[in-house]
């Protein structure tokens, strides 16, 4: 029985008919990825462009990591280098001249080195895009471009080695003019590519040298030292140990590595909102 006055409807107070549970999933999934793209700078349209900083250093640690272990491989004094296992295979077939097995060893050691090559041209190419893709978020990727570029060798020295340089300015690669190149000439190609001074030292160095950068070296932003070093230039008093002990103190106050920020900031996107992180990135601005 109805009671007087009061609607049948009145006890209803939500339309339970029009709850949807896939649209709650899915709206928490969309905003769940927008987190994690703005953390790790990626995102559908334009991967390799970061949201922020700290998505930036994430991405350029990652890169640099890559080109590292792709130089490394053809370095002549790393562990297990694609040249001390082609020169192995050329003393095993020098020994066995009859041996078709020990032939195809040298065939598979040339393989080697020109997988390597290709691979450690993409890793390059990929920190070049990146860092091009990003001069947005300050001077300092653009620094960092231009450092890299720096370690890379002249045109005849690319030449070479199968490579070169396209319009956009990245590595372009030719799998057989390498291994003709090894063919005619395979100690030069060791030197100019896997030697002291050769390519994957080179910028195999570099790379290492930017991970144990700090943070504002890398990002080119300044810290909070650096209003005490402001203070010392503006004080007409002053002596010039003020202003060195000013430096000194931005120095130490960065001394927090790269590879220990972007560790820190990829273990997960609740760190970034927390009072550390803040403070730390408080320096690239």
């Amino acid at each position: 029985m109805a009671i007087s006055g009061v609607s049948n409807h009145s006890y209803n107070y939500y339309d339970y008919s029009k709850l949807d549970s896939t649209s709650w999933e899915q709206n928490a999934k969309d905003q769940a990825d927008k987190i994690t793209s703005s953390v790790t700078g990626t995102s559908s349209t334009k991967s390799t462009t970061a949201s922020s900083a700290s998505g930036f250093l994430m991405g350029y640690q990652t890169r640099l990591e890559d080109v590292e272990s792709s130089a490394a491989k053809l370095q002549m004094f790393a562990k297990d280098n694609v040249f001390q296992k082609y020169d192995e295979a050329l003393r095993n077939a020098a020994a066995a001249p009859d041996d078709k097995a020990a032939a195809d060893k040298v065939d598979k050691a040339v393989d080697d080195i020109v997988a390597a090559a290709k691979d450690f041209t993409s890793k390059i190419n990929s920190t070049l895009s990146y860092l091009k893709n990003n001069t947005g978020l300050g001077s300092g990727v653009s620094a960092q471009l231009d450092t890299f570029k720096r370690s890379l060798p002249t045109d005849k020295t690319l030449k070479a080695l199968g490579m070169g340089y396209d319009t956009n300015g990245n590595l372009t690669f030719d799998e057989d003019a390498l291994r003709e190149a090894i063919e005619n000439d395979p100690d030069e190609v060791k030197e100019l590519l896997g030697g002291q001074f050769g390519l994957a030292e080179r910028v195999g160095s570099k790379a290492t040298k930017i991970l144990d950068s700090s943070v504002n070296s890398i990002m080119g932003g300044t810290s909070s030292s650096s209003n005490t070093s402001s203070t010392d230039k503006t004080n007409t008093t002053g002596s010039t140990n003020s202003t060195s002990t000013g430096t000194s103190s931005k120095s130490s106050s960065t001394s927090d590595s790269f590879k220990q920020f972007a560790s820190f900031a990829r273990s997960g996107a609740y760190n970034l909102s927390n009072y550390y992180a803040v403070s730390m990135l408080n320096i690239l601005v």
